[in-house]
């Protein structure tokens, strides 16, 4: 992923039952790392024009910098470099970027309610200014979902930047997805939603 950048990220986690009878042993369980690949999105379920992308090397939020709201940086680096052990997808240097996990259910709800609006200053005393808004007509797309648009600014004059997009919390048969799709300087709504449906289907299908 680039720089500042946002992935899609979703988190799941699935309990499979298996029965056995008579004197045979019951069949293998599937790992949990297993099912989780076999439920996310590849490139070939995105719209045309996404890649596989490689994690961001560092994380965007260092543990250097401090927030004006006490509690709220990880949803700046969740924003920014998406979930743990996320699958990451670009479509260009300037995004759009996706993270989607199956492995970090990490509720955004409550931390989006009290970080509507915060700065966040790193060791070097560069400030990024972030806006969090809940999107109260996303598509119904799953059993339960939050979806909220961000939006990170920084720097000035011609180093002045601004990514913003959307972080996504979906339930979906027992299992918790979360998406970050964003870019630089934005993305297309529709797009976020198309995705979201298709994550949703995916995982529905594989049940």
């Amino acid at each position: 992923m680039s720089h500042r950048s946002l992935p899609v990220v979703i988190g799941c986690t699935a309990v499979i039952l298996s029965g056995c009878g008579g004197d045979k042993a019951p069949a293998p369980r599937p790992s949990a790392a297993a099912v989780q690949k076999d439920l996310v999105l590849t490139a070939g379920d995105l719209p045309d024009g996404y890649a596989t992308s490689p994690p961001d090397a560092t994380p965007e939020v260092s543990a250097a910098s401090s927030s004006s709201i006490p509690g709220c940086d990880p949803l700046l680096d969740l924003f920014q470099t998406g979930p743990r052990d996320a699958a990451r997808f670009e479509a260009g240097s300037t995004g759009p970027f996706l993270a989607e996990s199956l492995a970090d259910g990490t509720p955004i709800a409550d931390m989006a309610a009290r970080c509507a609006t915060f700065t966040d200053t790193d060791g070097d005393g560069e400030t990024t200014h972030v806006s969090v808004d809940p999107v109260g007509d996303f598509p119904a797309v799953a059993e339960s979902q939050k979806a909220f648009m961000m939006e990170a600014t920084g720097g000035t004059g011609d180093d002045a930047w601004t990514t913003s997009g959307y972080l996504v919390q979906l339930r979906v048969d027992g299992l918790t997805c979360t998406l970050v799709h964003f870019g630089q300087p934005g993305v297309d709504r529709a797009e976020t939603e198309s995705i979201a449906k298709a994550a949703v289907a995916k995982i529905k299908r594989r049940q």
